[in-house]
């Protein structure tokens, strides 16, 4: 009497069928990993050499890194769901290799990112979004040896902007708001108060340094920007120091006074959003409590 295969139940036959498929699956796609934030993978396919790769995220800031590059990655950058417009910029990091970075425009791509392009490697490269998106087109370029690994890794951050102060290339170097400044002291990484000792424009980055001699910390969370440093020309021998940046182009000057500083890290500089004097701040301070405009405790 021979042996009968037994006949595999419907249900069995079904979850074997999806499990060869998820094989499958992660076969193909075991050189890629990403979530809305973050990208990270290799160039090391048969085919890579000949496509282009679409990735698409979906988040306020964060992190690509593309090992082996080859062929291309179009990297598709939306701030959130909203369709909101910003303003993005990118740091490649310090051995980034392999590849050059464009911005995707109307039947152009337009360089932002090359090692040969004579800028300083640390010069953040911005760009402005439209209909809610940009496109990053990050092209390989020519390898004689397969082998040899490179790295094309860069971080990005988007902040929301209307379509208006897009179009207006001075909109950041304005004043803030009485709304902006109630919004900014409350949502901001660091809200310091003090006075401007020194001021010197760094040409290289596009960016004004501010060296702040900090009387007050409000506020100092993530990367803290108030430093300790030894002073042997106080009685103290100690200060607090803080440096932040602004866009050069805003032309910022050396303000006289106490200052309430609000801002935040970018891709690693703590950038300044608004910074109006102490006296002006009180009174919008004492007028949103008032009101009780205000979205937070005001210290």
């Amino acid at each position: 009497m021979g042996l009968r295969l037994a006949r595999a139940e419907p249900w069995k036959t079904s979850i074997l069928v999806t499990f060869v498929l998820l094989i499958f699956m992660c076969a193909r796609t075991f050189a890629f990993s990403g979530d809305d934030c973050d990208w990270i993978g290799s160039g090391l396919r048969e085919d890579a050499s000949r496509e282009v790769q679409p990735i698409y995220l979906r988040c306020a800031h964060g992190y690509v890194e593309w090992n082996y590059p080859r062929g291309a990655l179009r990297v598709v950058l939306r701030h959130g769901t909203s369709g909101r417009e910003f303003r993005g910029c990118l740091r490649t990091d310090k051995h980034f290799s392999g590849a050059q970075i464009y911005v995707e425009g109307h039947r152009k791509l337009h360089l932002t990112y090359s090692k040969t392009d004579g800028k300083h490697p640390d010069l953040l490269r911005c760009f402005t979004s439209f209909h809610g998106q940009v496109a990053l087109y990050v092209e390989a370029e020519p390898v004689n040896n397969t082998l040899q690994k490179e790295v094309a890794s860069f971080r990005y951050d988007l902040q929301p902007a209307s379509t208006e102060a897009l179009l207006n290339d001075l909109d950041e170097c304005r004043p803030c708001t009485e709304e902006e400044m109630l919004r900014y002291y409350c949502t901001s990484s660091f809200v310091i108060q003090g006075t401007i000792s020194g001021l010197q424009n760094q040409d290289a980055l596009l960016l004004s340094e501010l060296t702040i001699q900090v009387a007050k910390v409000y506020r100092d969370c993530e990367s803290p920007v108030v430093s300790t440093t030894n002073d042997v020309n106080t009685e103290t021998t100690e200060k607090r120091e803080a440096v932040l940046y602004r866009p050069m182009k805003c032309g910022t000057k050396h303000g006289i006074g106490d200052f309430i500083f609000m801002g935040r890290r970018m891709l690693g500089n703590p950038i300044l959003h608004c910074a109006p004097k102490l006296p002006e701040w009180q009174k919008v301070r004492r007028k949103a409590l008032l009101e009780g405009t205000n979205q937070c405790q005001l210290d």
